[in-house]
């Protein structure tokens, strides 16, 4: 997803209500239509991404069709298809959600956030406690921590590394999420290659911030619609041949950079 107000193009555009913390996304028809055929060549196509679950299905009508869907750092993994006739059919892997034991049970998903159990809302407790700025509004296996309300990035960083053990962590968008160490989009990714017999070598990522690179770095290659932290800068540095860079920007990034696995892997 990019910032709709970047677009400067006459394109077809869908453009997302606004998320919980009011953030909207476009992505352009253009995009659906490079996934559609990429899948229809034989392609798993997975999204994965940070944002939180209520985030992901609200997006849901706006986003390609995909193999599986990934939302909080890797902590909650969605197939398409449904045993009911709803409108919008996807399963939840339960499985996958039940390895996720410091986020506590789904029947909490309702709780506030410091009444839930589970390592991950106990240290959530513990920070509010602290005067930290937390966001969890939407999430049900993850929570984010701000450098605001006088706290310093310097602080949230030596934070991060201080989080209990059964817990990880990962920047974005300068702000820290805090997960089960049985999530992360790394540990998600691994379970959906697995399932769906990839070889990590095999695979490519689409990716642009700090919480990808982990990621980027196992997978065959990857491409980078933009580059949105220092430390995709300095992955790129210490390993050109690996990345893939747009030249464009915004929704044409994204096109390029699909059009650009097309010809790599020869799928045109």
């Amino acid at each position: 997803m990019h910032d709709p107000n970047e677009q400067d193009r006459d394109a077809e555009l869908l453009v997302t209500p606004p998320s919980a913390s009011g953030r909207q996304g476009a992505i352009s028809a253009q995009t659906i239509h490079q996934v559609a055929a990429l899948r229809s060549k034989g392609v798993m196509f997975v999204v994965i991404t940070g944002a939180r679950l209520s985030t992901l299905l609200m997006r849901l009508p706006y986003l390609p069709a995909a193999d599986a869907f990934v939302c909080e750092n890797g902590g909650r993994v969605f197939y398409p298809g449904s045993p009911l006739p709803t409108a919008c059919p996807i399963t939840e892997d339960a499985h996958w959600r039940d390895t996720q034991a410091a986020a506590g049970p789904t029947s909490q998903d309702g709780v506030e956030p410091k009444a839930r159990t589970g390592a991950l809302w106990e240290w959530y407790a513990k920070l509010a406690a602290d005067g930290w700025v937390l966001d969890a509004n939407g999430y049900t296996t993850s929570f984010r921590c701000h450098a605001k309300g006088g706290k310093s990035m310097a602080q949230l960083e030596a934070l991060a590394k201080e989080a209990p053990q059964g817990l990880d962590s990962s920047f974005n968008l300068g702000a820290a999420d805090f997960y089960p160490d049985t999530s992360g989009k790394v540990r998600a990714a691994r379970y959906l290659m697995a399932r769906f017999q990839a070889r990590a070598q095999d695979c490519v990522f689409l990716c642009d911030d700090d919480n990808d690179m982990e990621l980027a770095a196992e997978v065959g290659r990857a491409y980078l619609p933009s580059v949105t932290s220092e430390s995709v800068r300095r992955a790129v540095a210490a390993r050109p041949e690996h990345f893939v860079q747009a030249t464009k920007k915004g929704t044409e990034a994204t096109e390029e950079m699909l059009l650009a696995v097309s010809k790599d892997y020869k799928l045109l």
